[in-house]
């Protein structure tokens, strides 16, 4: 939030400056397109935010214009959305995004009108060098506030409910006004309405926000949490044992949060987690406990114990992903991380052996940086700390990351192939498989470092049998 709106002049000052800006303009002016900056471009630049995205409205469609920004920037655009009036057509250029759209109604201040919030409805004329907005849109950006534009904003685009929350996580100070709040509980249902992808793309800016937690708990208050995902219910009011005391939702939003504060102040080790990670450590947070309701048993001590609930967890994070169309790659890394998220905190109570520890670096792959992450997060989500059980893990993840980065475990060159089985008498079939599967997981465990030694020993323990030796 500012404190202070700035003379608008200094903003277009900004605006024209911007190199992306001035190449679209430039262009439009040479092909006499009438072109106006709308909505949260220049809301962020008021912001003084870095623009991230540019949304463009012309007055009229031009085909050939979008051809040639396609050539300037060497890249091509698509339309999203139904007809003419409501496309988007994108560009996407180094990360950043350029979208333009035609203008609906007769003017621009008509086109506004239509938009979602209050700190959107803010256009720019190049042709004319002024400002339009409704005098709402300053005030409200001047006091931090988001608000709808008009009563019918929501029924026009229910997934603007998300977008408000979105929009909360990620410009520091805003909030909601009660007016929106309540409007949002009100046509929380019609979300279920929105395409599943638009839906993920709202999720995935909630969860890559510095503020995730923040926004999940918002979305619980509103609540679209268990509309979007209503296998969370059960974890409402769900008791955990000793270690905590709040229910597992709360402690499921919780380790959200602390994912991205150990982003945010920076891992352990030296990794920095891509976007693309990030949202696999995010969405396997959010959805690592799903199974304990399954799960839940009292012993005879009273003890709360959640059996098997990682293998819950995943077959139900597996469903809300296939669900929300999440690409497949994507959704099997989130799942492989969901359902090993135990493996690093029961070792660590341990003593294990190297040999473990490459199993699951083989296991996970690349994921083992985003397995600690994970594990660590879920430590300082703890209500009752626990300073041994912090300085064990982080001992034992220095030893898995050491090993990481000392051996060739995810997908190391074999020591021994087909050809060699055969080059030592033994027949084609099942059994050359099983031998080789042996000499691989040996290999991975480092009980074999060399061909000679893994000759060896498959001479030991398979020698030839009669069809081998015919």
């Amino acid at each position: 939030m500012i404190s202070e709106i700035e003379d608008l002049s200094e903003v277009e000052k900004r605006i024209l400056e911007d190199p992306i800006i001035q190449r679209v303009v430039e262009l439009a002016r040479r092909e006499g397109v009438r072109l106006y900056l709308v909505g949260g471009t220049i809301r962020d630049i008021i912001l003084d935010k870095e623009a991230g995205d540019y949304d463009f409205v012309m007055e009229e469609m031009d085909i050939f214009f979008l051809d040639q920004l396609g050539d300037l920037f060497a890249a091509s655009y698509f339309s999203m959305g139904k007809g003419r009036q409501e496309r988007v057509y994108r560009l996407v250029k180094e990360e950043k995004t350029i979208d333009f759209t035609v203008m609906v109604g007769d003017n621009i201040h008509q086109d506004l009108m239509r938009r979602d919030f209050t700190i959107n409805a803010i256009a720019y004329s190049f042709e004319e060098r002024r400002f339009y907005a409704p005098s709402q849109a300053v005030k409200d950006l001047k006091e931090g506030k988001i608000d709808l534009l008009s009563p019918q904003a929501v029924e026009m685009d229910p997934l603007r409910m998300l977008r408000a929350v979105r929009y909360r996580c990620t410009l520091p100070g805003f909030g909601l006004t009660e007016r929106l709040k309540e409007e949002i509980k009100r046509q929380k249902g019609s979300l279920r309405d929105v395409a599943p992808e638009r839906i993920r793309g709202e999720m995935d800016e909630i969860i890559l926000s510095s503020y995730p937690a923040e926004g999940l708990r918002l979305m619980q208050e509103l609540g679209l949490l268990l509309e979007v995902f209503p296998e969370m219910s059960p974890l409402q009011g769900l008791p955990q044992g000793r270690y905590h005391t709040t229910d597992a939702l709360s402690h499921t939003i919780e380790v959200v949060g602390k994912v991205a504060e150990i982003i945010k102040r920076g891992p352990p080790f030296p990794f920095q987690p891509s976007r693309q990670q990030r949202l696999i450590l995010g969405y396997g947070a959010l959805f690592h406990d799903l199974g304990k309701p399954a799960t839940k048993i009292i012993d005879e001590r009273g003890e709360i114990h959640f059996y098997d609930h990682p293998q819950h967890s995943a077959r139900l994070a597996q469903d809300i992903m296939r669900r929300l169309k999440f690409p497949n790659r994507f959704r099997d890394e989130v799942v492989l991380l969901v359902e090993n998220h135990m493996r690093i905190l029961t070792l660590s109570a341990g003593e294990p052996r190297d040999k473990a520890l490459r199993r699951l670096i083989n296991l996970m792959g690349e994921g083992i940086k985003l397995l600690l992450l994970l594990g660590l997060a879920e430590i300082e989500a703890k209500d009752i700390e626990n300073e041994d059980e912090k300085s064990r893990y982080m001992d034992l993840c220095r030893r898995i990351w050491d090993l990481y980065e000392r051996e060739d475990l995810i997908a190391p060159l074999p020591l021994l192939r087909g050809e060699d089985l055969l080059a030592l008498g033994y027949s084609p079939g099942p059994r050359l498989g099983e031998i080789l599967k042996e000499v691989s997981r040996r290999q991975i465990t480092g009980e074999l470092k060399d061909k000679e030694e893994a000759l060896k020993f498959v001479r030991e323990e398979y020698p030839l049998r009669p069809p081998d030796l015919q």
